[in-house]
Parts: structure tokens; C-alpha cells; sequence
């Protein structure tokens, strides 16, 4: 055997924490479902991206190279089931703790928890597979017609049933429609090793590019019905030479081909596995031992407070997944990106200062909310109501809390999406909004609260953000039955923030720290489930942002005969409205958590150096709180335990206090960059105080720009009508679109009378339309064109038939056999440049083919009193 080290000269190696693309190449149908259907349509739907193309979950191919690679690591282990090979597999694609969590003493009884242990991270990091990007792009840039046919083309209808097992026949109430992605797919992504133990950019540990690339070639199906033909595949790694370069998909290279064609020796896997032997286990390779805290010291509390450095647009590249609660078996998340998930990210590209910056709070990543229109939007004030009459689907952001626009999408996309911009319309008369802070007439109206985040429209009124979210079903495949089971975990959802969404975040820092922009300023994995389909993000650094929403007014003046007396007499006393920006987090004495609003008066009464306190409840006055808990449950990963619960006042709230005395703007402009009460370095506490918002009676509520960032989904990007330039499968799916759609359009214009009689004469007998019907199928193979243009000419020649067909219809059918463009005039569509040519004799056959079909059903249908018409034509269609 070799030294190890003289594998990294042959082919080229995987490095550490650098991307590699893993490529899929589908060699038959496939169906990698999301678990639903559309009503009345498909029983079973499969995956989509956002663009609408088929997609390839990245956990379902880890999953699939796990399994592979663990038949590679009993070979290599000869036999045994805890070698060095079974070790690196669980350090390449992680530990089970959900599956090694619970055992059986004997079958059939109870589940008893194993002891805990601390779960090992998976070193492969995996991205959903998507088609190439060129492809993708050139599809979008197609007008909108052209843009459906083609994604319509990317997948196909399949009909199933079950038999029955007593009679042989199909059973009763199981027909179904089912999905799959249309062989010839070729889906792409770029998947990373990263091992904490090595530079980056350093080769990764042989033994796990052997493992991997290894389990790539035992791969050859996946997704459903893979024991049935479906998802047969070819799986190929960056650097794998296993395999010659693809053909065009249009010349139908590789498909009837097996997962094993074109595969020869791959010097670089044979290589590796000349070491076999010399095997190393993953401890004496990559260190697993966490840092240890005590290593950083903590800072101490500096005098001057940060200041707003940054802000960071996040945009969604795959969908994000952030935990609030589970519902059943289905995982919620929340609509904004925690400053919690954003702090490790920071730190990191603080440097070794983090540790003492972040303690000693001088550091604040504030929670991503949604943008809109370019700035970054806050939660809506609880005293902010709206009438409670209005209607959710009509004016923007007065939606139920967790209700979505369009219960019907899942996994970001829908087809109706092409037809609409996706988002809320939004109607023409604002709605106007009612601040219970301020005295109101009692009109009777009756109010609810506005959920949501909200930006000014420059106008004095503010406009609403909405987050789509996407709803997508996983499942846990039990290694015996090969199925989903209540053992292994069985069926549940994810609620996810869709791709495509932009937010928003603050960074305050000290004004002399050193933060490396150049790193943050790209793309990140943040949130739940982030080494494979979620919180893949695109992380852009910009000049901060100000809010004209949480500009400070001066402090209301109190009057002695009510609230709204701005002149009163006694300087010293007035109110102060705290509007929370984000969650509160404040303990008591004893280090309970509490939620009372006195809590809050007192702590900002120390921090700002005056006497606040709840006004006396009064039937004429305002109220003087507005506000709500909120609970955030998390968890230890490195310790498999959940971390203690946090209860505070949730982000919204408004609390009214009566103020005794003149307030530092020092200390106010203090609070409003540092935050209030507990981890307020993770965008906890954060506060407006005295907003500007809330000192009008009523705000309105503007609707939705039309003219705003994305514009309209449906309005097409270029209007491209050619397909010159496009990548061969992009052209490939656009050609099986418009054979779909000739065909069913042909069909769809043959019912018209008139078109028929462009055709076809009244008088043409049996045998005429017989041979008309024959040649029109020939105009697609060879000669078939000059059959149809001789079969013309002899007519022209015999003067019976002439008069019976007419020289205008002679003249029109030898024109669709010779090409023109009149067939386009009588189908009243036309495919894009480049396909119009390929497809105009099969689109004339069929539009013939259609108006024969037509005009013998139309005949056969004739009143009682016209057999003899019908019988004769018994024979066309036999």
C-alpha cells in the first residue's frame, strides 16, 4: 500500500469548509413528493422549488448516501458493526440521537429512554438540488405563457390503482393521478465538508471523501417507487471521472442507459481505496473536543453605548425555519429571523473580542423582520386596532396571526402564482386605524388588534409586511420496514419562512471594534435544520437605516383635569409611552421571570433617573397597558436538553406610564441603543420610547405598491420569443410544452364549425376524409410533406373532386403542408423562434387529424332522419 498522503496527487480532492457540486442525473421518471395533493386534480404532488421546476430535497439524497455508505462501511469493516468505518460515517453524515434515544426491551413492549449523549454534528453540510442555474434563468426570462408550458413540460401525469387481492382487478375507489419529473433531469448543487478541526481549505480526511464518493456509486435510485423503475439515477461527485461528459438532453443522450453506463475506473476512488488498510479513526484525525468557555474572558460594561454600525439584509435562499411551538406532529416557526441565530454569525466575524464585547453588551444583532420597500419593518403597536368588519383578503396586514394568504401553498409555490403577483392585494380605500392611546368618541365599532410588522409609506400612514410562509412534510424512514414508522418518528412538518424573502436586521458595536465585512458579507446557514434544505442565506452588509416610526417626540405634558392636557402647569410631571420593539426579558428578585408592567417602570426608572408608575385607572381615560406574554422554548444541542423556558412581554406591546420628573436624553438615547433587561445582545429589549407614531388619534393604513421591488410575478422579465442562445434542456422542456399545448389547442379550435369548413367540404365523402386523416398523420416522417402537396396536385387535376373541395381549401392545406404561417393564424398561438419551424408539421397533422375527428363526430351525430350520412362514414375512423 501506498502512503495516504499520495492520494491528494491524483484527481482532485474534496477541502475543507470549500463547496464541491454533487450532481443527479435522473435516467427515468422520478417522484420526490411533498407529501400532498391538490383537490380534485393530483393525488400526489411532487417537490418544486420556488421557480416552479422540480427540485431534490438535499436531506433526501444524505439520507440516501447514508444508507450507502454504511453498506460501505460493513465491507470495509469486514462484517463488524462498530469498526473505524461505521465511526466515520457517523462523523461525515452525523449521530441518530432521535433513533438512539429509545430502545425495546422485548417486541411489543414499551419505549425506555437510553441514557443521553451528546449528539455529533454531521461534517456534510447538503443544499436542495435545483436545475442548473442557466437553465432556470433562461426559464424565467420566457414571457409568461412560454414560462408555465415549460414547467409544465418538467413534470408528467401518471394513473395508478390498486388491485385486488381476491378478485385481480382493480379495486373499488382507487384510481389516482400521480406526479413525477420527467426523465432526462439533470439537478445540481454544492454541498461542503466541514471539519471545525482543520483549516479551511485544507484536504479533507481521506477516509471521508472515500466513504462519500463510495456511497455516490452505490446510489442508483431515489425518491418513490424506486423498486418499481421510478428514480433511477446517476450520482456524481465534483472531481469523479467516472463518468464521460453529458450529451444534450434534447438528442436524448443517457437515457435509456443504466445508473451503471459510461461509469469506467475513477482514478481518484481507486486511489483511495488503495488505503483501505492504512485507516485511520476519526479521533486521531479531526479534534471533536469543544471550546472551552472559561478560555474567553468576560467584559466589563463600557460607559458609552454602541452605536448603530450596520445593518444586514438577509435574503432567504431556501426556506427558514426558526421553532416558536409544535402543533401535532407539525414544527411552527416564527416570522422573523431571531437575533439569537444571527449572534454566532457576528461573533465570528468579530473575531477574539466577541466573547468580551457580547457580555459585556456592547454588542446588539437585533431580530430580522421582514422588509419593505428597501427598509427594515418593526412589530405593530398593540394600540393600534382596526375595525373589526374589515375584510382580511382585501386590505393588507389585518390577517389573523398565523393565518397565511393561500392555505394552499406549499413548498413556496403554487400554480395559480402565474396568474398573480403572489402576495395581498391590497384595496384602493386605506383603512384608518384607531390608537386607543389617545381619547375617542365611542362610535360603537368594534376592534381587534393588528398583528404583523409594519414601515411609514412617507405619507403619515404605514404600510404592512407580511411574510409567506411554506409548509414542507418530511418523514423518518425506519432502516427495517423501510417506511415511516412510530418508532422511528414517522411523518411531521415543517412551517418554514419561504424562500426568496428579504429581512432586515441592526448592528450596534462599539465605534473602534474591528468587524470583517468581507466575510460577513456573503452567504451563511442560520436556524433549524441548516446542514441541508433550510437557512441557506445571503447576507449583505449596508449603511445603517433609520426609522421615522420610533423617532422621539417630546414627553406629553399631564394637565390636572385628564391626559390629554399638553399645557399643563406642572413641568415636571407628564407621560412616557414605551412601545417594545422585540421580546422583554426582566427578572425579579429572586430571578424569576416576571411580566408586570410595574417590572418595566421601575427598570427604566433607574436607567433614565425619574419616578414612572401605571396611571390610575379612570372610565374616561386611555388604557394604560396593552400587552401580551410570550413564552420562546429552546434547546442545548451539545447537551440534548431543552434550555429553560423564557417568558417575557412580547414584541408590540405598549405601556402608558405617568412620569415624575425630566428624563437625561442622555439615558434615554442610552436604553434605545443598548436595550432593556436581560440577553439583550440578542436583540432581546429593545425599546422606542415616546414614538412618534402613537401621538395621533387614528393612523392610516396604506395598501400595498404596486410598483415595488419584484414587481408583478406574472409580467414577463424580457418577453424572450427565441430560443437562441438557451441551454439545450431549457429549449427541450420548452419544445415538450408546446406539443402538449399544439395539441390540446388543435383539439380545442377543431370543435369550430367555421375552421372546419376552411378545411374540409360538406360534400367530402368517407374516403376523402379517410385519406385526408392518413395523410396528415404521414406529415412528421420522411416524405410525408410531398405525399400531402401530390395528393393537392392529382385533386387539382380531376375536375370532380376540385369543385368538391374547392381550390381555397386545396390552396390552404398545400400551404400547411409547405410550412407557412397561416397554421399559427388558425391556431391562434405560436411557439417562440427555433421551435415554431421544428414543431409546424406535427402542429398541421394534428390540427388536420383534429378537424377529420370533428367532422366525422359532428356527422355521426346528425338527426335520425340523415343515417344514410352517417353510415358511410362508419369506416374513417376504424
Amino acid at each position: 500500500m501506498g502512503d495516504p498522503d499520495s492520494v491528494r496527487n491524483i484527481g482532485t480532492g474534496l477541502r475543507n469548509g470549500r463547496p464541491f457540486t454533487i450532481e443527479v442525473e435522473f435516467l427515468s421518471d422520478w417522484a420526490c413528493g411533498t407529501g400532498t395533493a391538490r383537490h380534485g386534480a393530483v393525488d400526489r404532488e411532487v417537490q418544486r422549488d420556488a421557480d416552479g421546476l422540480p427540485m431534490l430535497r438535499g436531506k433526501a439524497l444524505a439520507a440516501v448516501l447514508r444508507d450507502a455508505a454504511e453498506t460501505v462501511a460493513v465491507g470495509l469493516d469486514d462484517g463488524a458493526t462498530g469498526g473505524t468505518w461505521h465511526d466515520w460515517v457517523e462523523v461525515v453524515f452525523g449521530s441518530q440521537p432521535g433513533a438512539s434515544s429509545r430502545q425495546r426491551l422485548y417486541p411489543g413492549e414499551r419505549l425506555r429512554p437510553r441514557p443521553r449523549a451528546m449528539p455529533v454534528p454531521a461534517a456534510l453540510h447538503a443544499r436542495p438540488l435545483r436545475l442548473p442555474a442557466s437553465v432556470r434563468g433562461a426559464i424565467a426570462a420566457l414571457d409568461a405563457r412560454d414560462r408555465v408550458l415549460a414547467r409544465e413540460a418538467a413534470v408528467l401525469l401518471r394513473p395508478g390503482v390498486a388491485i385486488d387481492a381476491d378478485r385481480h382487478t382493480a379495486a373499488d375507489d382507487t384510481f389516482r393521478i400521480e406526479e413525477r419529473a420527467a426523465t432526462g433531469l439533470t439537478v445540481t448543487a454544492d454541498w461542503q465538508l466541514f471539519f471545525p478541526g482543520l483549516p479551511v481549505g485544507q484536504p479533507v480526511p481521506w477516509e471521508a471523501e472515500l466513504l462519500l464518493r463510495a456511497a455516490a456509486r452505490l446510489v442508483d435510485a431515489i425518491g418513490g417507487k424506486r423498486r418499481r423503475g421510478a428514480g433511477r439515477c446517476r450520482v456524481t461527485i465534483a472531481g469523479d471521472q467516472a463518468r464521460e461528459p453529458d450529451g444534450d438532453v434534447s438528442q436524448g443522450a443517457g437515457r435509456d442507459a443504466g445508473p451503471d453506463a459510461g461509469q469506467g475506473a475513477d482514478p481518484r476512488l481507486n486511489a483511495l481505496l488503495d488505503q483501505v488498510d492504512q485507516a485511520r479513526f476519526p479521533s486521531e484525525v479531526v479534534s471533536t473536543a469543544a471550546a472551552d468557555p472559561a478560555a474567553s474572558p468576560l467584559g466589563s460594561r463600557a460607559t458609552d453605548p454602541p452605536v448603530h454600525r450596520h445593518d444586514l439584509r438577509i435574503t432567504a435562499l431556501t426556506p427558514l425555519l426558526f421553532a416558536r411551538g409544535v402543533i401535532g406532529n407539525m414544527v411552527l416557526t416564527e416570522q422573523f429571523v431571531p437575533g439569537t441565530s444571527l449572534l454566532p454569525m457576528v461573533a465570528r466575524a468579530l473575531g477574539g473580542p466577541a466573547t468580551g464585547l457580547i457580555t459585556g453588551s456592547r454588542v446588539v444583532v437585533t431580530n430580522a423582520t421582514v422588509e419593505v420597500e428597501g427598509e427594515r419593518s418593526l412589530p405593530v403597536p398593540r394600540a393600534l386596532h382596526r375595525p373589526k368588519d374589515t375584510d382580511p383578503d382585501t386590505t393588507p396586514g389585518v390577517r389573523p396571526e398565523g393565518e397565511q394568504p393561500d392555505s394552499r401553498r406549499v413548498d413556496g409555490w403554487h400554480p395559480d402564482d402565474e396568474l398573480t403577483d403572489g402576495g395581498a392585494s391590497g384595496s384602493d380605500q386605506p383603512v384608518e386605524l384607531v390608537n386607543l392611546l389617545r381619547p375617542r368618541a365611542e362610535d360603537g365599532r368594534r376592534l381587534r388588534p393588528m398583528t404583523g410588522c409594519c414601515v411609514a409609506d412617507g405619507d403619515g400612514g404605514i404600510r404592512i409586511g407580511e411574510v409567506g410562509l411554506v409548509a414542507q412534510a418530511h418523514a423518518v424512514v425506519d432502516d427495517t420496514s423501510q417506511r415511516p414508522t412510530e418508532d422511528s418518528g414517522g411523518l411531521f412538518v415543517y412551517e418554514a419562512i419561504a424562500a426568496g424573502t428579504v429581512l432586515r436586521c441592526e448592528l450596534w458595536l462599539p465605534a473602534d471594534a474591528a468587524l470583517d465585512t468581507d466575510w460577513l458579507d456573503g452567504e451563511h446557514a442560520i436556524g433549524r435544520s441548516r446542514k441541508d434544505d433550510y437557512g441557506h442565506v445571503a447576507v449583505e452588509v449596508l449603511k445603517p437605516g433609520t426609522s421615522v416610526l420610533t423617532a422621539r417626540t417630546p414627553p406629553a405634558r399631564t394637565g390636572h383635569d385628564g391626559y390629554d392636557g399638553y399645557d399643563g402647569d406642572d413641568v415636571d410631571d407628564g407621560q412616557l409611552v414605551v412601545w417594545l420593539l422585540s421580546d422583554l426579558l426582566l427578572s425579579g428578585p429572586a430571578g424569576e421571570q416576571v411580566t408586570d408592567p410595574n417590572a418595566v417602570g421601575a427598570a427604566l426608572s433607574e436607567r433614565i433617573g425619574v419616578t414612572l408608575t401605571l396611571p390610575d385607572p379612570g372610565p374616561a381615560e386611555p388604557p394604560r397597558e396593552l400587552v401580551t406574554t410570550r413564552r420562546v422554548e429552546s434547546w442545548q444541542r451539545r447537551w440534548s436538553m431543552p434550555r429553560p423556558s423564557l417568558t417575557g412581554l412580547a414584541a408590540g406591546s405598549v405601556i402608558r406610564f405617568h412620569m415624575t420628573g425630566t428624563p437625561d436624553e442622555e439615558a434615554l438615547t442610552r436604553i434605545e441603543a443598548t436595550g432593556l433587561g436581560e440577553r439583550t445582545a440578542e436583540g432581546y429589549g429593545r425599546v422606542a420610547l415616546q414614538p412618534r407614531l402613537l401621538d395621533h388619534a387614528t393612523v392610516r393604513l396604506s395598501s400595498p405598491d404596486p410598483r415595488r421591488d419584484g414587481g408583478n410575478a406574472g409580467e414577463p422579465i424580457t418577453g424572450l420569443r427565441s430560443t437562441a442562445g438557451m441551454p439545450g434542456l431549457a429549449v427541450e422542456l420548452l419544445r415538450r410544452g408546446w406539443r402538449r399545448e399544439l395539441h390540446r389547442t388543435a383539439a380545442v379550435r377543431a370543435a369550430s364549425t367555421e375552421l372546419r369548413q376552411e378545411f374540409v367540404p360538406p360534400e367530402a365523402t368517407a374516403a376523402q376524409l379517410g385519406t385526408l386523416r392518413t395523410l396528415a398523420d404521414r406529415l412528421t416522417v420522411a416524405g410525408g410533406r410531398q405525399q400531402m402537396l401530390s395528393w393537392v396536385a392529382a385533386t387539382v387535376r380531376s375536375r370532380p373532386r376540385k369543385q368538391t373541395w374547392g381550390a381555397d381549401r386545396l390552396g390552404r392545406l398545400a400551404a400547411l403542408a409547405s410550412g407557412a404561417d397561416q397554421l399559427w393564424d388558425h391556431l391562434t398561438v405560436r411557439p417562440p423562434a427555433g421551435i415554431a419551424e421544428e414543431l409546424h408539421p406535427a402542429a398541421a397533422g394534428w390540427l388536420l387529424a383534429e378537424v377529420v375527428r370533428a367532422e366525422v363526430e359532428q356527422r355521426r351525430n346528425r338527426p335520425a332522419g340523415d343515417e344514410p350520412a352517417a353510415a358511410q362514414l362508419a369506416g374513417v375512423w376504424s
